[in-house]
């Protein structure tokens, strides 16, 4: 598991020194907005980044490379990250956006609390992700979003359709839980939406879906940099799989 954090964050790196223009690590701070537990800021800190991290719950890092003091508790009353304007560098997020239920809210603050000139970064699944949805593994229940029937979640269920979390459940228990974290912890939007919004709030915003194929450490990424047309392959990788958008805020 720390081995995917610190493929991500070297992904990052490059990402920052790349498409960013940061080329100095030790004064770049970064934000890794959604942060869970504090795993890919500790993995960014060995790269010598300035990094901090924040989530909508308090936690304890068992992270021994991550000061308590790097990792902040957003709060949603009302929605407010727990630092000063123009705070960061860069702002990035890892399978965060699907789960944010106020996305307006989300990147006010985020455009609130980057440096002028700086950028926001988001690594998520699509709106169309195939096979299945990455979280409860239900086949198109992030198709249907908002709006899964009950019957397609027990179908599922029954035959034997599980996570991690869900293995010693029987289908009634798993049915009650698939659905319950569907309503209340999923949100996925398509590529206009997000487009839109970054618009409204940005200004701007773009996919660097042929930087994503040529640098990402996923299965998709590296079965299809080997192969031409890059570009369309991105794409589908932004619709079908993950996405890597970017936003800058104006300098």
């Amino acid at each position: 598991m720390q081995n995917d954090y610190n493929n991500t964050a070297t992904f990052i790196e490059i990402a920052i020194r790349e498409l960013g223009g940061f080329d100095c690590p030790s004064r770049t701070k970064v934000l890794d907005f959604g942060c869970g537990m504090g795993h890919l800021v500790g993995a960014l800190l060995l790269l010598d980044f300035d990094a901090y991290g924040c989530d909508i719950k308090g936690y304890e890092s068992k992270d021994q490379t991550v000061p308590m003091e790097r990792l902040s508790t957003i709060s949603l009353n009302p929605y407010t990250l727990p630092f000063k304007e123009n705070t960061f560098d860069v702002v990035v997020s890892t399978s965060v956006l699907e789960h944010a239920q106020n996305k307006r809210g989300c990147f006010q603050e985020i455009h609130r609390v980057i440096r002028s000139g700086g950028f926001s970064m988001h690594l998520y699944p699509g709106k169309w992700y195939l096979p299945y949805e990455p979280h409860i593994y239900v086949p198109l229940a992030n198709y249907f979003w908002p709006k899964c029937p009950k019957w397609w979640f027990g179908i599922w269920a029954l035959l034997g359709v599980r996570n991690k979390f869900q293995r010693n459940k029987n289908w009634k228990e798993v049915l009650k839980l698939n659905q319950k974290y569907y309503q209340n912890k999923l949100s996925y939007w398509s590529s206009s939406q997000y487009y839109k919004l970054s618009l409204d709030i940005f200004g701007n915003c773009f996919w660097p879906m042929q930087f994503y194929i040529k640098n990402s450490h996923g299965g998709y990424a590296r079965i299809f940099r080997r192969l031409p047309f890059t570009k369309f392959f991105g794409l589908l990788s932004r619709e079908l799989r993950m996405g890597f958008m970017v936003q800058q805020k104006a300098g």
